[in-house]
């Protein structure tokens, strides 16, 4: 979620063009920050691994949801012909520093993957659907999980600046069906100036495989959408 991407949003309606996206109306019940959330329950445990780790970042990225697999007008955003930095940068983006890795890939947040692969898909109205996958032996595979999840915890309430733009920002847990082998989900709100980015993310276990997907767009962010992109997810990563 970047300062640029909030001011972007100014320029359109939460509701226009985002019709399987933007949560206009819902039937879950909102906290103070907008997002439809509930509040945190215990961690959950991650599944025992199963010795299947995925060791080819090529056949990984093959499991990962296509344009074809998504609902309304997506497309495949380019990968950045930039290496990829690390989770927290060395100028600290955010306050506490730590909280600029929500939402980064898992591969960055937790070291030990065998193999990693993401894909970023471009929708209507700066709506966006960021997915990523990253296979760890059984040993890694419940600490990875375990630091996933206390992530949003820890980062309830921060602030950051983007190109001198102050951002803040809230997460809280979100509520979805079960899926995969263990799942958590929460939601991330930014507002800044008036404008406001929400991003609804699910982690989920599929084997020795994690893999994260995350909604984002203008406002609110409608659950369902981000359940039924899981348990898609989850089926073609299951084969």
């Amino acid at each position: 979620m970047r300062g640029s991407a909030l001011r972007a949003s100014a320029v359109v309606s939460a509701c226009v063009g985002l019709s399987v996206l933007a949560g206009c109306g819902s039937d879950y019940e909102e906290c103070p920050s907008g997002a439809a959330c509930v509040p945190w329950t215990g961690p959950v445990t991650a599944a025992p691994g199963n010795g299947n780790v995925v060791r080819d970042p090529a056949q990984l990225s093959a499991g990962l949801l296509a344009a074809t697999d998504l609902p309304g007008d997506f497309a495949v955003v380019p990968p950045s012909t930039e290496p990829d930095g690390p989770a927290v940068p060395e100028k600290a983006l955010t306050d506490p520093p730590d909280c600029a890795r929500l939402l980064s890939p898992i591969s960055q947040q937790w070291p030990g993957s065998a193999a990693a692969a993401s894909v970023q898909f471009a929708g209507p109205s700066f709506a966006t659907i960021d997915i990523d996958a990253a296979s760890y032996p059984d040993t890694a595979l419940a600490p990875a999980f375990d630091a996933l999840q206390a992530q949003p915890r820890r980062c309830a309430s921060y602030s950051g600046e983007d190109e001198d733009v102050r951002i803040e920002y809230r997460a809280a847990a979100l509520s979805q069906p079960s899926a995969g082998d263990a799942a958590t989900a929460f939601t991330v709100t930014a507002t800044s100036e008036g404008l406001t980015l929400t991003s609804a993310a699910s982690i989920v276990q599929v084997g020795n495989t994690l893999v994260q997907v995350v909604v984002t767009a203008p406002e609110v962010v409608d659950p369902g959408v981000l359940s039924d992109l899981t348990a898609a997810q989850v089926r073609k990563l299951r084969g």
